[in-house]
C-alpha cells in the first residue's frame, strides 16, 4: 500500500474516493438524491456578478459557494439568491440548509436570514474564525 499526496483539483483517482464514500452513504441511508444546484446572478451584459453553488444531499441544502460582486453588495441581491436556492432545495425534499462562512465574510447576513451558528473553529485563517451555520425549515 502507498499514499499519494496530489496537489491538483481533480487528479486521477479522486472520483474513486467520492464514489466510495457515496457507496457507503447509500449502504447506510438508502439511495437518497444528490442534486447539484447552481444559481447565477447576471448583469445586462450577461456577466456573472454573483451566485450560489451547492447541492441537495441527505435532504439538506449544502451551500458550498455564495458570492455577490463587491460593487453589488448591500443592494438586495443576496436575499433573493438565497431564498431561491432554499426554495429549489425544498422542491427536492430538503428540510433545511447548512453552510460555512468566516468572520470576515457574511455572518451577519446569514443570521438575518434565520441561520444559527452550530459550530466555530477559531483562527481559520489566523485572526478569523470559520463558522458553521444551519437553518431548519418548519
Amino acid at each position: 500500500m502507498q499514499i499519494e499526496v496530489l496537489e491538483e483539483a481533480s487528479p486521477p483517482g479522486a472520483d474513486d474516493v467520492t464514489a466510495g464514500l457515496r457507496t457507503h452513504v447509500i449502504e447506510k441511508t438508502g439511495p437518497l438524491p444528490l442534486i447539484p444546484l447552481t444559481l447565477l446572478l447576471r448583469d445586462d451584459d450577461n456577466r456573472v456578478r454573483g451566485g450560489i453553488r451547492g447541492q441537495v444531499a441527505l435532504y439538506w441544502l449544502q451551500v458550498d459557494h455564495f458570492w455577490v460582486d463587491e460593487a453589488l453588495r448591500g443592494q438586495g441581491y443576496g436575499t433573493p439568491l438565497l431564498d431561491m436556492a432554499e426554495e429549489a432545495a425544498r422542491l427536492h425534499g430538503a428540510i433545511g440548509a447548512q453552510l460555512t462562512t468566516s468572520t470576515f465574510q457574511a455572518e451577519g447576513f446569514y443570521v438575518k436570514q434565520g441561520y444559527a451558528e452550530i459550530g466555530r473553529l477559531k483562527d481559520r485563517p489566523p485572526g478569523h474564525d470559520r463558522i458553521w451555520m444551519a437553518k431548519r425549515w418548519a
